[in-house]
């Protein structure tokens, strides 16, 4: 029962995890139910497009925009999971949009006939004004809209995270449930937020499926070890770039000492170098 209890749960921010759940084919409930918290709308027909994704190594960097999906009006939209953001991130995330616009396009095509592009940015950190931030094309002095051919959507999960612990269950909207259940990390908070709702009990049980599959977990772990060496090598830089500093201003202190011709004895006292080093630093 302890071991039940302390188990690891691999939570939704996590790109495979993400990608088992809502580019899942064969179950289009959990990607609908994102799409009607969303977007408020409720398609007749959902297709994934890039339903391979969740097949491909987890070390494969080509793996690049985490899922999109066209709806029965042509409508296409890229969802991307941002667990850090700076403005390369959002710089990529343009590029990423413009890039599948002019996908829709071929040589025998027209320009009218561009599907409107919707991408939706799930944000797990940056500054953000507002929990849900829409951009779209407008002049603006007038804000008259130029094309609704793009758009836009940035959402802060910690926002509908730290909402979900600070309310009760029964007194949250079905939306800040959903985007709560995104950055929740426990087994526990995921059930609770789902108890009652049988399109989120579907993520959930979904959730507690891919949690016991050797890919994800093979994944989880690898890109933990990645980010887990990545924070030691940081680490150690500034120990050493410290540790350099500190070194230089001990060299500075004792040079200018000897220029006012203290006792070697002294500055090895003061600095903590030896008399040798010191001796050195009188020769150079």
């Amino acid at each position: 029962m302890l071991e039940e209890e302390t188990k690891r749960f691999i939570p939704l921010k996590f790109d495979l995890m993400f990608k088992k759940v809502f580019a899942n084919e064969e179950d289009l409930i959990p990607i609908k139910k994102l799409l009607k918290e969303v977007l408020e709308i409720v398609p007749k027909e959902v297709k994934i497009l890039n339903s391979e994704l969740i097949g491909r190594p987890y070390r494969d960097k080509k793996v690049e925009v985490d899922l999109i999906v066209e709806l029965d009006d042509g409508t296409k939209v890229n969802i991307e999971i941002n667990t850090y953001e700076n403005k390369s991130i959002i710089n990529r995330n343009v590029y990423y949009i413009c890039r599948n616009i002019s996908k829709d396009l071929s040589k025998s095509n027209e320009y009218d006939e561009i599907n409107r592009h919707i991408q939706i940015n799930l944000d797990y950190s940056g500054m953000h004004k507002h929990p849900i931030m829409k951009y779209r094309l407008y002049d603006k002095d007038s804000d008259e809209e130029l094309t609704d051919m793009m758009e836009i959507i940035k959402i802060y999960i910690p926002y509908f995270k730290e909402k979900c612990y600070n309310m009760d269950v029964d007194e949250l909207d079905s939306q800040t449930k959903f985007l709560g259940l995104l950055g929740v990390e426990s087994s526990e908070e995921a059930k609770m937020l789902c108890d009652g709702d049988r399109d989120m009990e579907d993520i959930y049980d979904k959730m507690k499926k891919y949690n016991d599959e050797m890919d994800v977990m093979g994944a989880y772990d690898w890109e933990f070890h990645q980010k887990e060496l990545k924070r030691q090598e940081i680490k150690d830089a500034k120990e050493a770039a410290l540790k350099e500093g500190i070194e230089q201003e001990k060299i500075s202190t004792a040079k200018n000492l000897l220029k006012e011709n203290i006792n070697i004895n002294i500055i090895s006292k003061a600095t903590g170098l030896s008399q040798e080093e010191i001796e050195k630093l009188k020769e150079s």
